[in-house]
């Protein structure tokens, strides 16, 4: 009986054994399937977000080209615009030649003309002949920046067309596709729609890096791929409907003759008629789903280990997390002290401390242009006066208030300190000599143009300024402060409200 018992408990293991044996298997083997399964999901999905990612990255970046340029066409236009009202004042006798010299650059479009006479005196465009002169339009898309302008007896306008600012956007763009690089042999490409009903010549291959040479080939939507596929008749009708598609077909590998299956997203960037897109060769897949078939067999095992690294590691990345967001904590507090510290409470420009510290950068750099700033000292006439009648809260809003006009009047990149009580000392870095004293000018004129509403009264003010740039002599930035107190002495004498210059 009781070898009997033994017998069935063995028995009863072995079956238990044996059935435990089965479901792992079953289950591993169930898992396994889930797991490929899923795996080849994951990675076309992973492959389909990398491609839209992409390509809806390089087309903001597009976006970002074209306001970065129109900015700048802008600013051209501008500084332009300024140059020109200099120019009437200073050498009228010399305007038209000037003008006619400014504008003989292909990016310009612009006409002058006699405003008595109505003659037009310069048609770098030919756009008088589109409209006359006394009704030239002063806005439109057309341009990307532009300008009407008058002075006298001359009046114009002057423009960069839109079309000259995105030529220039698309060369920057094709250049930075070529230079790009892009995991799994993958690369941008982009054609231009030339007829969105499709046929033969309907796009233009702008960009390829995969096959530069046929840059400029006129594409058809009957072109079919080796399984007969009409990728390209697929693509436009999709970005027709809904602005952008996924599809496949078979494609050319890079810097090989292979031809393998190809997922691919593409969006159409309708300002430009191109269709942006980006592919992925699927035929890499397999090697990962072989893998994880393999791997599937012992996950439940790896379910414990993962479980305790799971663990652990969240252990160890929360640790992580307070240390880091400590350091984050402590270096925004550093960041605002140390603005606190370099910022004027009273004026809000920038303190002695931090002007200091420029001029030593800018001396350390050395003497050439642009490394060399116009160093630009003022103090503003007669603030004590304004002390003495209104309060020193009055004078504090005249500081504050000149600090604002000022800023309205110089760069970004240019740098305004209070140097002490009402003197301060500008920064203009990359600004030459010739130049220097028609933008203090400006400064001056702006500031004296200004009403201070004090205690019931109201009052102007204006400026006195020592300009002055680095030596090859000077032994340190102090020597060059020396000349443009020097400077602004003389202007204190000679009157005040003007600038001058020691070189």
């Amino acid at each position: 009986m009781k070898n009997k018992y033994r017998v069935f408990s063995i028995l009863i293991i072995t079956i238990t054994c044996i059935a435990a044996g089965l479901f792992y298997f079953t289950l591993a083997e169930k898992v396994g399937t889930i797991y490929v399964d899923n795996t080849a999901k994951a990675i076309n999905d992973i492959k389909q977000t990398f491609l839209k990612h992409t390509v809806n990255n390089q087309i903001r970046r597009i976006e970002e080209r074209r306001e970065e340029e129109t900015s700048r066409m802008e600013a051209l236009v501008k500084e332009t615009e300024r140059k020109l009202y200099f120019i009437a004042e200073s050498a009228s006798g010399q305007f038209v030649p000037i003008f006619e010299k400014t504008f003989d650059d292909e990016k310009w479009t612009a006409v002058l003309w006699d405003v008595g006479s109505g003659e037009v005196l310069f048609d770098s465009g030919g756009i008088s002949t589109d409209w006359p002169v006394s009704s030239l339009p002063d806005e439109g898309e057309k341009f990307a920046a532009h300008c009407s302008w008058s002075y006298g007896r001359y009046s114009a306008f002057f423009g960069i067309s839109k079309e000259y600012s995105d030529g220039l956007v698309k060369k920057a763009i094709a250049r930075e596709i070529h230079e790009s690089t892009f995991p799994f042999d993958s690369y941008i490409w982009v054609n231009e729609v030339v007829n969105y009903e499709g046929g033969p010549d309907y796009a233009i291959r702008r960009i390829h890096p995969n096959l530069k040479d046929t840059e400029g080939m006129l594409l058809s939507t009957e072109m079919t791929d080796i399984e007969g596929n009409l990728p390209y008749l697929e693509e436009l009708e999709g970005v027709k409907k809904d602005g952008e598609i996924f599809f496949t077909y078979f494609f050319k590998k890079k810097n090989c003759d292979i031809v393998a299956r190809k997922l691919t997203y593409a969006r159409l960037y309708k300002d430009f008629n191109w269709i942006v897109a980006l592919g992925i060769y699927m035929d890499d897949m397999q090697p990962y789903i072989d893998k994880a078939k393999a791997e599937s067999h012992a996950l439940i095992l790896q379910l414990i280990a993962l479980f305790i690294f799971v663990l652990v590691s969240l252990l160890i990345l929360t640790y992580a997390l307070v240390v880091v967001s400590e350091k984050w904590f402590h270096k925004r507090s550093m960041d605002a002290l140390e603005e606190k510290v370099n910022r004027d409470p009273v004026s809000d420009a920038l303190s002695r401390r931090a002007g200091e510290e420029a001029l030593r950068n800018a001396f350390s750099r050395g003497f050439d242009d642009p490394g060399n700033p116009a160093i630009v000292t003022f103090d503003i006439d007669d603030f004590k006066r304004i002390n003495d009648m209104y309060g020193h809260d009055a004078g504090d809003h005249v500081l504050k208030r000149i600090v604002t006009v000022i800023r309205k009047h110089i760069r970004t990149t240019d740098h305004l300190f209070r140097w002490g009580g009402d003197e301060f000392l500008l920064l203009y870095r990359g600004l030459k000599p010739e130049n220097i004293m028609r933008v203090c000018q400006n400064l001056l004129d702006a500031v004296s143009a200004d009403v201070h509403s004090l205690g019931g009264g109201q009052e102007t003010v204006s400026l006195s300024m020592g300009v002055t740039y680095f030596r090859e002599t000077d032994t340190d930035y102090p020597d060059a402060l020396k000349r443009a107190d020097i400077a602004l002495y003389k202007s204190k004498v000679n009157g005040k409200n003007q600038a001058n210059i020691e070189l």
